[in-house]
């Protein structure tokens, strides 16, 4: 299954890449959309720059997302301590 997957891999990036290549010195300025934090170079219109809400938002779920991964990492140790713990005990008593 490796051996497969890693021809696949190897097979794809052979493959030259079909993008048009960069225009040196140009900026890209889109005019039909409208601006956002990942969509536009041009500012926002007065009152509807929602690019710095999403981020908070992004912000705020990553670091719920880390906090949620601490807390089992905590609670998967003291698992695995007290498992120990009693199985230490259990061979002592059998020694």
């Amino acid at each position: 299954m490796r051996r497969l997957v890693l021809a696949i891999v190897i097979a794809f990036a052979a493959v030259p890449a079909s993008a048009e290549p960069p225009h040196h010195g140009q900026h890209e300025i889109i005019y039909t959309r409208p601006s956002g934090f990942w969509t536009s170079n041009r500012p926002a219109p007065e009152g509807q720059e929602y690019k710095w809400r999403l981020m908070q938002i992004g912000v705020a779920v990553g670091l719920l997302t880390g906090l949620l991964l601490v807390r089992a990492i905590k609670r998967a140790n003291a698992e695995r301590d007290k498992r120990n713990k009693r199985d230490d005990d259990h061979d002592d008593d059998n020694g």
